[in-house]
């Protein structure tokens, strides 16, 4: 049993750790510290300091055993949006700087949300969506290129905007997020941002008609696009296939509002 406010958080690799609920942080970084060094491992380095192109992060514990380097995460108070968004942005961080290899671990008094508990994974699909959380769909062009980079890097795909390398990438993807286990992988909002935003793109760019951006107002996702005598939702039809799979497909759509768009220019 444990002690009232206090719950054992796992770290990938380490045997339990526990931490008092809502302490205050720096005396449960040191806490921790102590704890970790009693069971083998040897501190390196407390509150580093890591620089990226995103900015500055402090990373509470860098330790090393048998040679190998963790980099451990506290997180003494309930999963709020700030905690989210901090962590968030620390693991982005420290994956720029360490690598895709980095052991990342994390402590928590709380259970960690599974988004969240997700990005200190190793796995293609952790890795992936991690470079797509900047993915922005108020800025629908940038978003869209985003995937198109990151799927460039992770895969080794060349897609240029053609409608006939969705099908590949509907193919890639479920390659990622298909696993054999019973918990999937999440699907976060940067990837239904990046995968929608880059097919309303090809869409829009192969279109005879022209098209452009604009806010959903009363149904579909963030932004849609809008063309004389035809709104696609691009956002919205990547979300259902993301979470359902081949019978929402997103190239059939593509191939569809293509069809439809050539028709209106007849």
């Amino acid at each position: 049993m444990f002690e009232e406010g206090e719950e054992r958080a796992a770290a990938g690799g380490w045997s339990a750790v526990e931490i008092e609920r809502d302490a205050q942080r720096p005396a449960a970084i040191l806490r921790v510290a102590g704890e970790l060094e009693t069971r083998g491992g040897e501190i390196v380095e407390l509150f580093k300091e890591i620089r990226s192109d995103e900015g500055q992060v402090v990373v509470p514990i860098h330790l090393r055993r048998d040679d190998e380097d963790f980099f451990f995460e506290v997180e003494t108070g309930p999963w709020d949006a700030n905690a989210r968004g901090r962590l968030t942005e620390a693991v982005s961080a420290m994956r720029t700087v360490l690598g895709a290899g980095a052991n990342l671990e994390l402590v928590s008094a709380y259970p960690a949300p599974k988004e969240i508990s997700f990005l200190f994974e190793r796995s293609p699909a952790a890795l992936f969506e991690l470079d797509l959380l900047g993915a922005d769909p108020e800025q629908p062009e940038f978003c869209a290129e985003l995937f198109r980079e990151t799927a460039e890097r992770h895969w080794d795909a060349d897609l240029d905007y053609g409608p006939e390398g969705l099908p590949l990438t509907e193919e890639l993807l479920r390659a990622v997020l298909e696993d054999d286990t019973d918990d999937p992988p999440p699907v976060l909002e940067g990837l239904v941002h990046g995968l929608g935003c880059y097919v309303g793109e090809v869409i829009r760019r192969n279109s005879r008609v022209q098209g452009s951006w604009s806010p959903a107002d009363d149904w579909g996702e963030a932004l849609v696009l809008e063309f004389p005598e035809l709104i696609v939702d691009s956002v919205g039809k990547a979300r259902a296939f993301l979470e359902r799979g081949d019978e929402d497909s997103v190239s059939y759509y593509a191939q569809y509002a293509l069809e439809e768009l050539g028709n209106v220019s007849e």
